[in-house]
């Protein structure tokens, strides 16, 4: 068997390789909004980004509130890094309610921004940092907190329908017993009957035989002493064993229980209670069946009448007893009630009870719902005392496992969907909300310093545009001597009559010279 936590750990390391891959990807596409001085997004700068943001993920787990706080900043400062944040929001989400804390980290990229931001970028990046957030932080924290309750949600209803299993367990088993102890009652009453005619029988001989045949007196006696030691054992291992205390209804013992006749006393009494039932009996009398056979015969007809009494008392009922030569069957059916009446509340133990009665002695006994609507009960007994007994069955479909959670594999393409789409989500915001430009500070190049590279300037106001040079061609000021000017356009209206361009020069030990100035704009090309 592979062991589960060299399992997690290559999950683990999969999962790190994955967002490593997608941040350096996220890397070239997305800007650090940090000082460009400190933060420009060079190697030795990214590779420090990547390992952090791996870490951080790593950590998750054991240091939940620590690498989620962490997390926030470091995207506050590298928007890349939020494919890492949604891993670890989802982790801290899943463990628990802990929304001040999701609060905190909600608001720090947006402290972040303001800390490193000028202020002619605020708006932008403060824009696409709540999108970005919200896609980032609070949609998977919310997802892994939803996850968790469904998942405590799913323990819970498992352990409840164990519950219910098992208390359905110790009703049947319950049931069963006093089903037992019903037969025993029956047996103590029916054989101690016949033990007592003997031992009086023996006693009347043993009178009869006295002064005249002395061995004849002594079997007697021998006969007489014997039953009377059975019926005392007879009573000590079967005792008076009532379920719960009550007396053992009279129908059941009498000898013309289960008998034609029996059974249509009990199907007049339905009738006379308001039951419309059809009784049918095929076959002779049950008079020479044995008496656990005709017992049982009654005790299943009058069961099922009485079930149909509490719950479908407007139904329509038939009953037939098959008296066949190896089996007795009995069918009870009853169609769908015209219209719902009052159902009375049951116990539920009978048909266990009838289930049981009928597999001590070899049957089979089936209950359960009709095609049309109704319900049946139906009982095969055998009539002859050595049949096999009929192995138990479950009455009901055992627990399901409500614990099914989709395999590695499925959970492992789901994470990739999500953090794919939080990938994506990142890229769309950008895409649909277009950086601003300095062009309306009052120092639109307060960010720009002396020395800085041309890579550092390109970050803040992008690559050098052809066109802006050109038209900067005699409009522009002196060009410092031994120095390479770099042109970009201002953001301006396209109605204006001029346009700001920024223009950036360079010698050997960086940016010497920033400046803007304006050129006119012909009428032809507003």
């Amino acid at each position: 068997m592979v062991d589960r936590r060299l399992v997690t750990v290559l999950a683990e390391v999969l999962l790190a390789g994955f967002v490593a891959g997608v941040t350096i990807f996220l890397a070239d596409l997305l800007p650090a909004w940090g000082w460009p001085e400190v933060f420009y997004p060079s190697a030795p700068v990214l590779t420090a980004v990547i390992a952090c943001a791996v870490v951080l993920m790593l950590a998750r787990r054991r240091f939940a509130v620590v690498a989620l706080l962490a997390a926030v900043v470091l995207f506050g400062l590298f928007p890349a890094t939020g494919v890492a944040l949604a891993v670890i929001a989802y982790t801290a989400g899943a463990r628990g309610r802990r929304w001040p804390l999701f609060g905190l980290a909600a608001l720090l990229p947006a402290a972040v921004v303001l800390l490193t931001q000028p202020a002619f970028r605020w708006q932008y990046v403060l824009v696409v940092i709540a999108v970005s957030t919200l896609s980032c932080l609070v949609l998977p924290a919310l997802v892994g907190a939803m996850q968790a309750q469904q998942a405590r949600l799913v323990v819970a209803l498992r352990e409840r329908a164990e519950s219910l299993a098992e208390a359905r367990q110790v009703t049947r088993e319950r049931a069963r017993l006093e089903e037992r102890s019903r037969i025993a009652e029956e047996m103590h009453d029916q054989l101690g009957h016949r033990l007592s005619l003997i031992t009086m029988f023996s006693g009347a001989l043993e009178v009869a035989a006295e002064g005249k045949d002395p061995e004849l007196r002594q079997a007697a006696r021998h006969v007489r002493t014997t039953a009377k030691v059975a019926l005392e054992e007879l009573r000590q291992s079967l005792g008076v064993l009532r379920p719960g205390g009550e007396p053992a209804e009279p129908a059941e013992a009498t000898d013309a229980a289960g008998t034609e006749a029996d059974i249509a006393d009990l199907v007049a009494s339905s009738r006379d209670a308001g039951l419309d039932v059809t009784f049918d009996w095929l076959g002779t009398d049950l008079d020479g069946v044995r008496p656990p056979v005709r017992r049982a015969v009654h005790r299943v007809v009058r069961e099922a009448l009485t079930n149909v009494h509490k719950h479908a008392a407007a139904a329509s009922v038939t009953v037939v007893v098959d008296h066949g030569p190896e089996l007795v069957k009995i069918a009870v059916r009853n169609g769908a009630e015209p219209v719902a009446g009052e159902r009375l509340p049951g116990t539920g133990r009978g048909l266990v009870g009838l289930r049981e009665r009928v597999r001590l002695l070899g049957g089979t006994f089936t209950a359960g719902p009709d095609p049309d609507g109704g319900f049946a009960v139906t009982a095969d007994l055998p009539k002859r005392a050595d049949a096999p007994l009929a192995e138990e069955a479950g009455e009901e479909p055992q627990v399901a496992d409500t614990e099914r959670r989709p395999g590695r594999i499925l959970s492992g393409l789901m994470l990739t969907t999500g953090l794919a789409a939080v990938a994506a989500l990142l890229l769309t915001t950008l895409a649909f909300v277009p950086p601003l430009t300095p062009a309306d500070h009052e120092d639109p190049l307060a960010s720009v310093k002396i020395g800085m590279t041309p890579e550092e300037v390109e970050a803040w106001f992008g690559p050098n545009e052809p066109s802006a040079h050109a038209a900067a061609r005699d409009r522009e000021p002196p060009v410092p001597e031994d120095t390479y000017c770099v042109y970009t356009p201002a953001d301006d209206p396209p109605d204006a009559e001029t346009a700001a361009i920024f223009r950036f020069c360079f010698g050997d030990g960086g940016l010497v010279e920033k400046t803007w100035f304006e050129v006119p704009v012909p009428k032809e090309t507003r």
